[in-house]
């Protein structure tokens, strides 16, 4: 497997991408995969045989997996940023990293096939409870599920502040679309244009028992570990809350 922080990304994979996926791009792999490894430690989603990063995008999560487990499966419905993420791995040489394409709606696994399953920041664009039924099914007994979703700071953030707005992209717009997806219960059709579902940690916590896990730990992005030897704790990417409303938030939870 490949041992570098740093991700060489080529400029013909850059130019084929649009305005809002180059920047997101350029993003998640600036600064290289430690920040990515340091959380996956700090959560305890490190050492695993077989680990699933379910909603990978452009892969920068699963590559860190892949230095820190024995192979790590990157899942996504785009195929545009799995080519994009397949490229990588084959230019970076992560021979224990694979990418497959499928909705996190309907995943094709068999019963009890990883150790882990991760899912950082996309499980708002889902059916979430049927989601979390399958990551169930696809879990080995003792299995744990790692998840960072948005509340509805997050939403009201992208309304006012508008951050990292593109030529195909407008914060606000998706923000609103958001609030009024949650307020019609829409439950599926989600995107950066037609919205997502605003969660809150109440109602994931709900989903989450009726689908048969034990919560192990909630609390803001950032604010989680399995030991204290991550205390202090590591500076969170997000404010726990915006205006007054819970903004960004994680849980790990663990099959019985």
């Amino acid at each position: 497997m490949s041992k570098t922080s740093k991700i060489e990304i080529p400029d013909w994979l850059l130019h084929r991408l649009s305005v809002n996926d180059t920047g997101f791009l350029q993003r998640v792999y600036s600064g290289g995969l430690d920040k990515y490894k340091k959380h996956l430690d700090r959560i305890g989603f490190v050492g695993k045989e077989r680990i699933l990063d379910a909603g990978c995008g452009f892969g920068q999560w699963t590559f860190a997996m892949a230095q820190t487990s024995k192979q790590a499966i990157g899942m996504d419905v785009d195929p545009e940023r799995l080519f994009v993420s397949t490229q990588l791995a084959s230019i970076n040489d992560f021979k224990n990293a694979e990418f497959r394409r499928a909705s996190l709606e309907d995943i094709p696994d068999f019963e009890e096939t990883y150790d882990a399953v991760f899912c950082y920041s996309v499980v708002y664009l889902t059916d979430y409870p049927k989601v979390f039924r399958d990551f169930f099914r696809i879990l080995k007994k003792g299995g744990d599920l790692y998840i960072c979703t948005n509340g509805p700071g997050w939403y009201l953030y992208n309304i006012i502040e508008q951050p990292n707005p593109s030529i195909d992209f407008h914060p606000r717009r998706y923000g609103v679309q958001t609030f009024w997806n949650t307020l019609i219960r829409k439950r599926s059709g989600f995107s950066l244009s037609a919205g997502a579902r605003i969660m809150t940690p109440s109602g994931t916590k709900r989903a989450l028992d009726k689908s048969g896990f034990d919560v192990v730990a909630l609390g803001a992005e950032g604010t989680l570990a399995i030991d204290d030897r991550h205390t202090p704790q590591p500076e969170p990417n997000y404010n726990a809350t915006y205006m007054g409303l819970v903004n960004v938030f994680e849980v790990i939870a663990r099959k019985p």
